[in-house]
């Protein structure tokens, strides 16, 4: 008798806390209409749109889709990011306490692109086109082809202003296509900006340069193969046209479309070949630290 009494006891106990565990798990609740009430506010790489598809040390990449009439919970930018944004679409952006703001077409998250946008690249939102920049890549679109729209052109920018201060924002697709755009987060203070691009292993005149990336383009013809090489910091490899390659190395990572990702770590020896049958353009992006 005194076992059963023991054991109903002893249930009772892990019956009492279970319910108390679960009561102390945070309550989701979703904002409403004006900003307010959102519980958890999580940082980016948690907010459901923003899905984190690797992490290596303080590297993150995450893939943020978010289909058209939708929106982002409210989530938090602490540490700088590269993005390549590779589905375009009208979208606007919340910042917690304030007012909606009306955003330009297809423009990254996070609006400053402070130190970020390359030569001839897009223009911040809302702005005038760069200074001798083309009109198609002034608006972030390829040419338009004879008797037809014209076609999207994935493009590349960051946002370091989280470095100086954080935001906590939702994003509003209010257009009609898909939005998506392939985030690389570097938590760290960033990198020796007065380290060659030879000295990191890249040939060439970077991209985009700043504290926290370093942007090299690779443009290879079909059945051509860039020379195997390695670099000082960790390397995102991100497909920015259409076609087909592989990246190989320690690990091999295929390429197909747009927004396709590898990465290798600092030292790891590996090289990139076009296996498709159109030119293909890849990115390498250096997350740089100390």
């Amino acid at each position: 008798m005194s076992r059963l009494v023991s054991l109903i006891s002893f249930i009772a106990v892990v019956l009492y806390a279970v319910a108390g565990l679960q009561g102390q798990a945070p309550v989701w609740q979703s904002a409403d209409e004006a900003g307010q009430g959102q519980t958890p506010v999580m940082p980016v790489h948690q907010e459901p749109h923003h899905r984190q598809v690797f992490q290596y040390g303080p590297l993150r990449i995450i893939d943020l889709q978010i289909p058209p009439g939708d929106m982002s919970w409210f989530h938090t930018h602490e540490w700088p990011v590269f993005y390549l944004t590779v589905a375009d679409s009208q979208t606007r952006t919340q910042i917690l306490g304030e007012e909606w703001g009306a955003r330009g077409r297809g423009a990254a998250p996070g609006a400053a692109a402070r130190g970020g946008l390359p030569p001839g690249g897009p223009p911040p939102a809302g702005g005038a086109p760069r200074a001798g920049a083309p009109p198609a890549a002034a608006a972030g679109a390829a040419a338009p082809r004879a008797g037809g729209p014209p076609r999207f052109r994935p493009r590349v920018m960051s946002d370091l202003s989280y470095a100086d201060r954080a935001v906590t924002h939702r994003i509003h697709n209010n257009g009609t296509s898909l939005y998506r755009a392939i985030g690389v987060i570097n938590e760290t203070a960033g990198g020796d900006e007065t380290i060659t691009e030879e000295a990191a292993g890249f040939s060439g005149k970077a991209e985009m340069s700043n504290r926290w990336f370093r942007v090299h383009r690779v443009t290879l013809a079909p059945g051509e193969k860039a020379p195997a090489h390695q670099h000082k910091a960790p390397v995102v490899v991100l497909q920015d046209s259409t076609g087909k390659g592989i990246a190989s190395g320690p690990m091999t990572f295929e390429f197909n479309e747009p927004g396709q990702w590898g990465f290798f770590d600092a030292g790891a020896r590996h090289e990139m070949t076009n296996t498709g049958t159109e030119r293909l353009e890849l990115l390498e992006v250096e997350v740089r630290r100390r």
